[in-house]
């Protein structure tokens, strides 16, 4: 009993270090809400950007429900287990294969051992109806631009699931509709506000329902604006 208390308390502190890690680097940043629109510091930003090469945007979400760096993982799951420094990591990177879809797709892992603000942990949390609506809305902070998303869907993966969500482009407007069809049938949650039409850009976020679960969470996201930075914002 002893020895298992003592392999989840290093898990415990290995997963607390990579937060306070990843903490550093969003004071850095400086992110912050002025006039409805979230500015950072660029200077900051490309510093991250030579501190690792992949990096591509930093995902936030207000109320701290995430703040991370997204890298590109061309090498497929080379990110899974580890971080962005390039060393082993059970908690991994947030990482994109590919960005040039309509439908970009990011992972994230969900772990446990107490760390609820590590990674993609608190987004499990938004299948409850009321968090969902309360934080629908993040960031990607990008180089000289920040695009703005709006979750409006939220469902739960498992072998049952019917719906092609790493879909990434589409034939024809009839095809997506189509597929946006499908996602509407096995939402969990489905917003039906918003009205995603064919040439919006989406993105969609997988990370795991909990720790210990082969279930995922799927959250789906239309880009709904896109402002520029000014590189002496700061």
């Amino acid at each position: 009993m002893v020895f298992g208390t003592c392999i989840y308390a290093r898990k415990w502190k290995l997963l607390e270090d990579e937060q306070e890690k990843i903490l550093k680097l969003t004071e850095k940043l400086q992110l912050q809400n002025k006039n409805d629109e979230i500015q950072f510091n660029t200077h900051a930003w490309d510093n991250l950007k030579k501190q690792n090469p992949d990096f591509w945007a930093w995902m936030y979400w207000q109320g701290d429900i995430v703040s991370q760096p997204i890298v590109i993982d061309a090498g497929g799951n080379e990110y899974l287990y580890k971080n962005f420094d390039g060393q082993p990591s059970m908690c991994g990177t947030p990482m994109i294969f590919e960005t040039k879809s309509k439908n970009k797709i990011i992972y994230g892992h969900h772990v446990g051992y107490g760390a609820e603000n590590v990674v993609f942990t608190k987004l499990s949390e938004l299948t409850d109806k009321k968090l969902f609506y309360e934080y629908q809305t993040f960031y990607l902070c990008m180089q000289d631009k920040v695009e703005e998303y709006r979750v409006f869907l939220i469902t739960v993966k498992n072998k049952e699931l019917d719906w092609n969500y790493q879909q990434k482009d589409f034939t024809s407007a009839d095809k997506f509709y189509e597929w946006i069809a499908d996602a509407k049938r096995v939402a969990l949650i489905y917003d039906t506000d918003l009205k995603p039409k064919y040439n919006d850009d989406f993105v969609t976020i997988q990370t795991c329902l909990d720790a210990y679960s082969s279930k995922r969470v799927i959250l789906l996201a239309v880009k709904t604006r896109e402002y520029t930075m000014e590189n002496d914002s700061f």
